[in-house]
């Protein structure tokens, strides 16, 4: 009950900051907003009218962040940031806000050592684990590191700009980090069923360690790869429903803690990298705000770099 009590009260807390952000945003936009709607179609000031709901929103995201970090040093699924929020009404206006964190996903730029001119085996081995679960061919992998390094040799299963400056519509291998998740469409072997099946665990910007209080079924089950899993064992689906179902009456204080859900998590952990790739806490947070009106629907699409108590866009997207 007051588990249920605190989300209630967590919605009701976001919803207010929704408002109050609105408010602050409408009273510094009503000049510029008046002065434009006498020259504008009511499209053209429904469209204004949805940034600004949609702005508003971000800020809400923002404020609601920045208080949870002063709340409590882990990050759950049962945060005000992290629950559904339900469309908010405002006069004619509605706002959606949608609130993530990356570091529940897999970060295909650490598929590659800082200096660039090697893969990381060890997080290699974890993404070719998942590529494998998800029934795709984990000789992908290549292709992806191939992206990545900065040479331009093939692996196996790779790519380097040899093949993608033969295309019809040629273009080089990047051989540098991705800058957006859209941008693995790029790479040799992804096709459109690929990319929507692996869009959800993937990521190209966050701290690298993965949030086992956030992380799904997906990415947890392919943690346990590398050259010590032999030590460990492998995360399988029952093992990781079972820290799931832990993690929703005792949420993971400190990484350590994943040894509390059974003797084999405790080995893991104890015996293996495991440890070098886990966290509590996440930093990066994808953030998608929609204003509607009349209709009309302008999103803004942004991550957001949480610091201490502090967040700051590194991406910002008007759509």
């Amino acid at each position: 009950m007051k588990r249920s009590r605190d989300g209630e009260r967590g919605i009701a807390l976001l919803v207010t900051l929704l408002v109050l952000v609105l408010v602050v945003a409408l009273a510094n936009e009503i000049f510029r907003l008046g002065a434009r709607a006498a020259q504008t179609s009511a499209y053209g000031r429904d469209s204004i009218r949805c940034a600004l709901l949609a702005e508003a929103g971000t800020g809400a995201a923002r404020i609601a962040l920045r208080q949870d970090a002063k709340d409590n040093p882990f990050d759950t699924l049962d945060e005000f940031w992290s629950r559904q929020v339900p469309p908010f009404e405002l006069g004619d206006g509605v706002v959606r806000v949608f609130v993530e964190d990356e570091e529940r996903k897999i970060n295909l730029n650490l598929l590659v050592l800082p200096n660039g001119n090697a893969p990381d085996e060890q997080r290699l081995a974890v993404f070719q684990r998942f590529l494998t679960r998800q029934g795709i061919d984990a000789a992908l992998a290549d292709a992806f590191v191939d992206w990545l390094d900065r040479d331009e040799s093939p692996r196996v299963g790779g790519a380097e700009s040899s093949f993608y400056s033969a295309l019809p519509y040629p273009y080089d291998s990047k051989n540098d980090l991705f800058d957006t998740v859209e941008e693995i469409r790029l790479v040799r072997g992804v096709t459109p069923e690929i990319f929507a099946k692996i869009l959800s665990f993937v990521t190209v910007t966050s701290s690298g360690k993965v949030n086992i209080n956030t992380a799904p079924k997906e990415v947890l089950t392919s943690l346990s790869a590398g050259t010590d899993a032999s030590e460990g064992g492998a995360i399988d689906d029952r093992q990781a429903e079972e820290l799931i179902a832990y993690r929703e009456e005792h949420p993971f204080r400190k990484p350590e803690d994943i040894g509390n859900v059974s003797p084999f998590f405790r080995d893991l952990y104890s015996r293996t990298r495991l440890r070098d790739l886990i966290d509590v806490r996440s930093t990066v947070f994808h953030v998608r705000s929609a204003g509607e009106v009349g209709g009309t629907v302008r999103t803004i699409d942004a991550l957001g770099l949480r610091e201490g108590n502090e967040v700051q866009w590194r991406f910002w997207r008007l759509e």
